[in-house]
């Protein structure tokens, strides 16, 4: 009797482990109707051919509308990290970024541009978003006479036609697409010889609920801000004692 009833709690036991694994992949599926920005973590290699420049961007997405950045950059004249925190729009926070200006705005200015440069070209190549993306995709799409143009908010670019991205987007896991482009852009300068640039973007997807880095407690000290909101041209020391908690107020009662 006892090996029957033990036999009974492992099959049980086996049945729920079943039933909460295929409950998690489920909530792990891109659901219908995600678009290509709505991932929550974004991570982002981007290479400026030809100048020796490389950024890596992982970008952390919180349902109340705050923005983590970390920031990894790769110039000919020095390497660039640290994080960026952008608070309902407002506030943006800094940490770890040495010889830092005063005015931090300009830290987050190129991260956004080749962020919604990435969602945009992968809308381009693949309109219908993620949930079309399986097996792996291979894209090429060319725009003769518009000109690619970007508005973040923070930053604007314009990137002369004819243009043309060209790449591939796979899923990787339950929730994740990888995705490979290559953008190439006109940059003819008056007068001279007709002369193409381009970008390469490579990167990870991941749209799984998920909670967001920093919990409302912590404790933003060692940081930085900037009320952009407020126009603010200089960045000071967060008041000690100034959680996350307290700033989306300060943000919400503006």
């Amino acid at each position: 009797m006892k090996k029957r009833f033990s036999s009974l709690l492992t099959c049980m036991f086996a049945l729920f482990v079943i039933l909460l694994t295929g409950q998690q992949n489920a909530s792990a599926q891109v659901e219908k109707g995600t678009l290509w920005r709505d991932a929550v973590v974004t991570e982002l290699d981007v290479d400026f051919d030809g100048t020796g420049f490389h950024a890596r961007w992982i970008f952390h997405r919180c349902d109340c509308g705050d923005l983590l950045v970390q920031v990894e950059q790769i110039a000919p004249d020095g390497v660039l990290t640290g994080e960026l925190l952008m608070v309902d729009g407002q506030a943006l926070l800094s940490r770890g970024f040495k010889q830092q200006g005063a005015d931090i705005e300009p830290l987050i200015q190129a991260p956004s541009l080749m962020l919604q440069l990435t969602y945009e070209l992968l809308n381009r190549s693949q309109p219908k978003g993620p949930l079309a993306v399986s097996k792996k995709q291979r894209w090429n799409e060319t725009e003769k006479k518009v000109d690619f143009k970007l508005d973040t908010g923070l930053a604007t670019g314009v990137f002369a036609a004819p243009w043309k991205v060209k790449g591939s987007g796979w899923e990787t896991d339950a929730g994740h697409r990888r995705f490979e482009l290559v953008f190439q852009f006109d940059n003819t300068l008056p007068g001279q010889p007709r002369e193409t640039s381009s970008i390469t973007f490579s990167g990870d997807l991941d749209f799984r609920k998920q909670g967001f880095p920093f919990p409302e407690s912590t404790d933003l000290e060692g940081w930085r801000i900037q009320w952009l909101s407020l126009n603010d041209r200089e960045s000071e020391a967060v008041a000690a004692g100034l959680t996350l908690k307290d700033l989306r107020q300060q943000a919400k009662d503006l």
